[in-house]
């Protein structure tokens, strides 16, 4: 998913956190990603990379699917995230695009299948870490939809979970299930398409 939450981080017993080392950590972790791949990831590697010891990792990040959720999607400072413009076609494309942005990245690409394993069995820990941000992307999904039905765009059955999971799906597999590095626009304007042409309502209907 896009970001990661705040909700992710473990604090540190009252003193600042220095940025710096912040930052030192989460780039190593993309790096290792990009090199080395999720499975051989750990809080080991990655200290020896960002010049830190392992503890100051755990002070911050209880654990390694945390780690990387906020290494590669960072959290943003914007409440919204899929933005209403009044033109259905127009914020679907920019949705769609800036997907497979992000889950083309080559950290993101290695990150990705392991990540949704390890989550998969921890439910509380898939809860903490992605599943209050994906509920709100959804839920800002579920409300551009719901805008263009009432201008008239959109027909009154369409179900925006249907079409918010067929836009991660196909994003999904062909950025990350088949790898593509260069996923062109065409595929965007294609899916784009598919979702408009899916949701459209029908002259008279």
């Amino acid at each position: 998913m896009p970001t990661s939450t705040p909700a992710a981080r473990r604090p540190i017993g009252g003193r600042p956190r220095d940025p710096q080392i912040d930052a030192a950590i989460l780039t190593a972790v993309r790096e290792l990603l990009a090199e080395e791949g999720y499975a051989r990831l750990s809080f080991e590697t990655v200290a020896r990379r960002a010049g830190v010891t392992r503890p100051t990792i755990y002070r911050r990040w209880s654990s390694k699917p945390q780690l990387v959720h906020e290494a590669v999607f960072p959290a943003r400072d914007t409440a919204v995230l899929i933005p209403d413009t009044g033109d259905f076609a127009a914020d679907v494309r920019r949705m769609i695009a800036d997907t497979v942005a992000s889950y083309a990245r080559p950290e993101a690409r290695a990150a990705l299948p392991g990540l949704f394993t390890d989550l998969s069995q921890d439910p509380l820990l898939r809860a903490e870490v992605i599943d209050g941000l994906e509920n709100r992307v959804r839920e800002q999904f579920h409300a551009l939809v719901r805008a263009a039905c009432e201008r008239g765009v959109v027909r009154s059955d369409a179900d925006p979970d249907v079409l918010f999971d067929a836009v991660l799906g196909a994003v999904f597999t062909r950025s990350v299930a088949h790898r593509d590095v260069d996923i062109p626009p065409a595929f965007v304007d294609a899916l784009t398409a598919l979702v408009i042409n899916g949701a459209a309502a029908q002259p008279g209907g």
